[in-house]
């Protein structure tokens, strides 16, 4: 893990284009009883250009993660919020993208709300799985890979009901290689 991952001052949020103000500061509330550093919704929304893929209504997540990483802050950990779609050239779309050891991350609703699926809107189910991306996505930004343990945040996902069922905190494994800033609230109680 190199040596800046360990100091995190916080954790803020980047409205990307119409992702809902309330949503934004339900997802801080959520994040911020599972990490121990602050978080907070930046002021201003970003609504630069969304780079989209060609011959899709998706928006290109790594050229967008290139342009919100030139914005991010060094010892404060970005996640930008979007409501549409993402994916890249080579894969068919993304519930989250984040490089290892960065410190941005996107997490996109649109895959995460069961409307997508043609099912009845369900705002908990939203947020609940919305929270789980971010944690996931967190865990690549602090060096953590796919993890093998099913019931671990960091298990791979490669459908929404594997988000749901793959389990709501970090195997033992995984959270003894998260920074401080990043240790669960409760685990820093043990």
């Amino acid at each position: 893990m190199p040596e800046d991952v360990g100091r995190i001052w916080g954790v803020h949020f980047l409205r990307v284009g119409a992702f809902p103000p309330a949503a934004a500061r339900e997802l801080v509330v959520r994040i911020s009883r599972r990490v121990a550093v602050p978080c907070k919704v930046l002021a201003t929304p970003f609504e630069g250009e969304m780079p989209l893929l060609d011959g899709r209504t998706q928006v290109n997540a790594d050229p967008l993660l290139e342009t919100l990483e030139a914005q991010a802050e060094r010892d404060n950990l970005l996640v930008g919020l979007l409501t549409l779609d993402i994916g890249s050239p080579l894969f068919t779309f993304f519930f989250g993208r984040a490089r290892l050891h960065g410190h941005v991350a996107i997490v996109s609703l649109a895959r995460l709300r069961p409307e997508f699926y043609g099912l009845p809107a369900d705002p908990e189910l939203t947020a609940r799985r919305t929270e789980r991306e971010v944690l996931h996505e967190l865990g690549h930004l602090a060096g953590l890979h796919h993890c093998d343990t099913y019931d671990c945040l960091m298990y791979f996902a490669s459908s929404v009901d594997a988000i749901d069922n793959r389990g709501s905190s970090f195997c033992p494994g995984c959270a003894e290689r998260l920074p401080t800033g990043l240790l669960p609230r409760r685990a820093m109680r043990d």
